[in-house]
């Protein structure tokens, strides 16, 4: 199953990058919402504060996992704060819960699921479910390292074992020299008239973990990033890096990061033909 993504083109009408079976779940905010708003604050990644003065809940979203909760709210200062959205009022029953869509249409609930950054909270929606598990098979967001999916690292329980001490036998010792390899996918999620999103995924493939990195690639259509997660971007010209932030400088061996970015383009948007990290280059996936 696909994770579903929204893309609205020149007519502004929103058509799918890539479906899976036909669900019922409102991917586009129905025409009779009237309520336009604007996200005047994020405390966390599913709780924002409105210009008409309420806080809400984004309906369709689990609590943040500890061990990404701060990537969660990133994301959603990049996709809502100053921006516009729509909101459904819902169950009046739920009076601090709402469903919300970006000002193009996209369901926000369901697009943070698909990228990994929050569980979903609707476990009979097909939707919801679809994402998630495309994110989980990716390993995008919280289900890829450090996190696999758990609230925190799991915690070593018990008491520890004296070690048992053995006469080593003499044994000839070789050392393997440490070989730093990366591979990276680039895949633009979502696009809109000159604008999209991207999501550049970098796999530790050399035998050595990796603690700390900038990734550097060169546009050729005049692309400008305007706005970066899980990294923090720096353009000159076409030159583009993005350097880890606190909590995405370790990846492991076989290990992966993701870095999304916003930007904008002219008349055509061309994938970058090639990455390095560290100076390095990587093999393109």
């Amino acid at each position: 199953m696909a994770a579903i993504f929204l893309v609205t083109g020149c007519t502004g009408s929103p058509v799918p990058i890539a479906s899976g079976p036909p669900s019922t779940h409102r991917l586009v905010a129905p025409p009779t919402i009237a309520n336009t708003l604007t996200v005047q604050g994020v405390e966390d990644g599913r709780t924002v504060l409105l210009s008409d003065g309420t806080r809400i809940r984004i309906a369709g979203l689990a609590a943040p996992e500890e061990c990404w909760a701060k990537a969660a709210t990133a994301f959603a200062k990049a996709f809502l704060l100053d921006k516009s959205v729509k909101v459904d009022p819902g169950d009046p029953a739920v009076v601090d819960e709402a469903p919300l869509w970006l000002e193009d249409g996209t369901e926000y609930a369901l697009f943070a699921v698909s990228q990994g950054v929050l569980r979903g909270d609707s476990p009979h929606d097909p939707a919801f479910q679809e994402a998630e598990v495309a994110a989980t098979k990716s390993g995008l967001g919280l289900w890829g390292d450090p996190c696999r999916g758990q609230a925190k690292p799991p915690a070593t329980t018990g008491q520890p074992q004296p070690p048992v001490v053995t006469a080593p036998s003499p044994v000839p010792t070789t050392t393997v020299p440490a070989v730093f390899g990366c591979a990276v996918s680039y895949r633009v999620t979502h696009r809109w008239n000159i604008g999209y999103n991207a999501d550049v995924t970098i796999t530790n493939t050399g035998n050595t973990p990796i603690s700390g990195w900038t990734l550097r690639w060169t546009f050729t259509g005049g692309q400008v990033v305007t706005d970066m997660w899980n990294a923090t971007s720096k353009q000159s010209g076409a030159e583009v890096s993005a350097t880890n932030v606190s909590y995405t400088a370790n990846i492991p061996v076989g290990g992966k990061q993701v870095v999304g970015y916003t930007g904008s383009y002219r008349a055509y948007n061309p994938a970058p033909a090639a990455f390095s990290l560290n100076d390095h280059p990587c093999q393109i996936r």
